[in-house]
């Protein structure tokens, strides 16, 4: 008979508080963030300061930084038009294998064919060296890059455009070949070895 009145009032506690804090929840919860608050602000205060590191002046000569010496390859290395012929090459083959019957207007394939048409090799010229044929492969390969951005311009499928992004493949690949012979007898080495 204890036992059951016990257990009664506190079922009757339990549900009263609850109720307590139900109407009181944004009270409760608007305090328990003013204690996390003063908790990690006393936590920051007591954190050991930073010492700061020494300030250092450069020479004055070397704050303007036009008087640098450029790191870039030589007028004489065509680096910088390799590197970026290898890029249009390698987005191109991209393009080629996503093309599928269904290549729309947000297809990756378009997507692509736009990246090929923002490279701009250009803007590297060819080496002091060059010879008219490679002269004339730089041309070619300008040429078609120009008239893949027309036909973007156009809004030609780019399923239309499968003719040029080859043929830009090709002069591409053939004008790597003409500046960098040993670049291309290496990669044909490591295809032999496979």
């Amino acid at each position: 008979m204890l036992g059951d009145q016990n257990l009664d009032a506190a079922a009757n506690a339990l549900i009263s508080a609850y109720g307590w804090v139900k109407e009181w929840q944004v009270l409760l919860a608007g305090l328990l963030v003013v204690v996390a608050g003063l908790i990690v602000a006393r936590a920051i205060r007591k954190a050991p300061a930073k010492v700061p590191a020494p300030e250092v002046i450069p020479d004055r000569g070397r704050l303007d930084l036009r008087r640098e010496p450029r790191a870039s390859a030589p007028p004489d290395r065509p680096g910088n038009l390799i590197g970026e012929l290898e890029q249009l090459r390698s987005l191109i083959r991209s393009a080629l294998s996503a093309f599928t019957l269904t290549a729309g207007e947000n297809s990756p394939v378009q997507f692509l064919c736009q990246r090929v048409a923002r490279l701009r090799p250009e803007r590297f010229p060819l080496p002091g060296s060059a010879t008219p044929a490679q002269h004339g492969l730089f041309a070619e390969l300008l040429e078609q890059m120009d008239s893949l951005r027309q036909q973007l311009k156009r809004e030609i499928k780019p399923d239309e455009m499968t003719g040029t992004l080859i043929k830009l493949n090709t002069s591409a690949r053939n004008l790597v070949a003409a500046l960098e012979p040993q670049l291309v007898s290496r990669r044909q080495a490591g295809s032999d070895l496979r």
